[in-house]
């Protein structure tokens, strides 16, 4: 319990925050010591490099008073720059903790050996002509050391011992190097130990620490003391009343709960509520027993409405039914006769002579219409089977070429006696797919008839077959430059019985059940059909069919 309450967890939190901003305070305040630090010792380093070649340049400035004596006799008293400077080195070395000394990479005296970072500092002053010092932190024998080198260039009295011509012996007995004047000629090598800075450091670092401790403690401290006399013990006395209300006594008295702000209003509110669910709660037996009588009577008025519903249902499914076993009926009636009027009409346009050119054009309407009274029969007998739940899918692997010739066969003709341009476009990428090709032939003539119905002489209708936007799917695209479909009417295209307007079916013709058809048997095939049309501009008629319909899922249009 305790790890749940306010106290502890406001308690947490608090904590948390102050030692976060302590940790944040304490790593600034010790990145800004090393920074310190570092910058102390690098002034300091620069003071005793430039110490040291003050005094590198007397001795050079001072060589002839060294070496001459009054009577102008030359004596070489081994005081050269180089040789003053090592013996300060080991002087100053013996004296301190540092160590200074001159180095370069073609050394005279095994002293002046330059160590690796020597040597890679003698390199970057090579490189780098304008670079005036280096510096930063090492580890030498085990200890963190500040290592600090600044170069040394020739000078016009220096070139006395290392100038030209090269291999001659100079006063001390060493082969001349040939510099010239400003060449790099080494540099002055100076490591400082880092122990007593670090020392400085850790004694700050734990004066800090304990600052920050002891804070730490003092506020976590008045906070808890501040929570539980402000807050912790109001609402101790909060939940013991509450308790007292949901165990059904409401007989509680909040008005002296020692308590400030927001808690008072708070009890207040507790109160109030209290009071009024004791008002409440002496009626309620009388209230639910009111609407219990009405959900009752609501409940009875609802049996009696569904009872209702099933029966209207079963009535309309009865209706239904007879309806669609009415028109496969009446349909596979009318076929018969309407058969022997096409076979009668084609017979008598074999044996009428060709004089006689009305009555074969009266026998050309006639077969025309009886066509078109033929397929809207089959359109109708197909429907009624699909409501019925009889229309079945043959499936077969389907050469969409033979589909697109039996389609060029028929519609070619009535695209060019109407004088509209036909085209089919075939994609060769398009490979063969399991459909009824009965009815797949039927969905496209459907599509391509209306596309020639209403498109006018001199316009297009174009048929597009290509692998669709999914994998093993396939697109076929019917388009045409006809009147075009209001947006507001697309969706209604493709119900039964409808046509985009009145003035369109005395104009154009039909009944309004091609496309409800097409779309029957192409949600047969789980595939999709929509359209796409402005006015004026024509349509375009998608169907997106799948390659193989056992493989794909009915509710999702995904293969399986």
């Amino acid at each position: 319990m305790m790890k749940d309450s306010l106290t502890h967890r406001f308690m947490l939190f608090t904590t948390i925050v102050v030692v976060f901003i302590m940790l944040i305070n304490f790593i600034w305040d010790y990145h800004n010591q090393k920074a310190q630090a570092t910058l102390e010792m690098h002034e300091k380093a620069q003071v005793i490099t430039k110490q040291l070649i003050a005094t590198r340049e007397v001795i050079a400035k001072n060589q002839n008073r060294i070496n001459y004596d009054s009577q102008g006799n030359f004596e070489f008293k081994h005081l050269n720059p180089a040789a003053v400077g090592m013996q300060i080195g080991d002087i100053f070395g013996q004296l301190t903790h540092y160590s200074i000394k001159q180095t370069r990479l073609d050394y005279r005296s095994d002293s002046n050996a330059p160590d690796d970072y020597e040597a890679q500092g003698l390199l970057r002053f090579s490189y780098e002509p304008h670079l005036a010092e280096i510096w930063g932190e090492d580890v030498v024998a085990g200890e963190r050391v500040f290592r600090y080198m600044v170069p040394l260039h020739m000078k016009e009295e220096c070139l006395s011992c290392h100038g030209e011509p090269i291999g001659d012996l100079d006063i001390t007995g060493h082969c001349k190097e040939g510099y010239k004047v400003e060449d790099l000629g080494g540099a002055i090598s100076l490591i400082m130990p880092m122990d007593i800075f670090l020392h400085g450091i850790k004694l700050n670092v734990y004066r800090h620490l304990s600052f920050s401790l002891l804070l730490i403690g003092v506020i976590v401290i008045s906070m808890y003391l501040l929570v539980t006399r402000l807050v912790t013990r109001s609402l101790g006395e909060l939940k013991g009343a509450t308790a007292q209300v949901g165990q059904g006594d409401f007989d509680i008295d909040l008005n002296r709960i020692r308590a400030q702000g927001e808690i008072k209003e708070l009890a207040q509110h507790i109160q109030e509520m209290a009071d009024q669910l004791k008002d409440l709660y002496q009626n309620l037996e009388a209230k639910v027993e009111k609407r219990t009588h009405q959900l009752k009577l609501a409940n009875e008025d609802l049996r009696i409405k569904q009872d209702e519903l099933e029966a209207a249902n079963i009535k309309l499914n009865e209706i239904n039914t007879y309806k669609s076993e009415f028109l496969a009926i009446m349909s596979h009636e009318l076929r018969t006769p309407l058969t022997s009027v096409m076979a009668f009409t084609d017979l008598l346009l074999q044996d009428l002579p060709k004089e006689l050119k009305q009555e074969r054009q009266n026998l050309k309407y006639i077969k025309a219409n009886s066509q078109n009274l033929l397929k809207l029969i089959n359109n109708i007998l197909d429907l009624a089977k699909l409501e019925a739940g009889r229309l079945e899918l043959k499936l077969e692997y389907v050469d969409m070429a033979d589909v697109m010739g039996a389609i060029d066969s028929v519609i070619a003709p009535l695209a060019k006696k109407k004088g509209i341009a036909w085209e089919i476009s075939l994609d060769p990428e398009v490979s063969l797919l399991r459909a009824d090709p009965e009815k797949l032939r039927r969905v496209i003539e459907n599509l391509v008839g209306n596309a020639i119905k209403f498109t006018p002489p001199e316009g297009r209708v174009e048929i597009q077959v290509k692998n669709g936007p999914r994998d093993n799917w396939l697109m076929i695209r019917v388009i045409d430059t006809g009147i075009g479909i209001p947006p507001e009417e697309q969706e209604e295209i493709f119900e039964r019985f409808t046509q985009i307007d009145s003035s369109n079916s005395r104009k154009y013709g039909g009944t309004g059940l091609g496309l409800a058809l097409a779309k029957e048997l192409v949600t047969l095939h789980k595939g999709e059909l929509w359209v796409e049309s402005e006015i004026n501009k024509g349509s375009t008629f998608v169907v997106l069919l799948p390659k193989d319909p056992d493989k794909v899922d009915p509710g999702g249009n995904k293969e399986i």
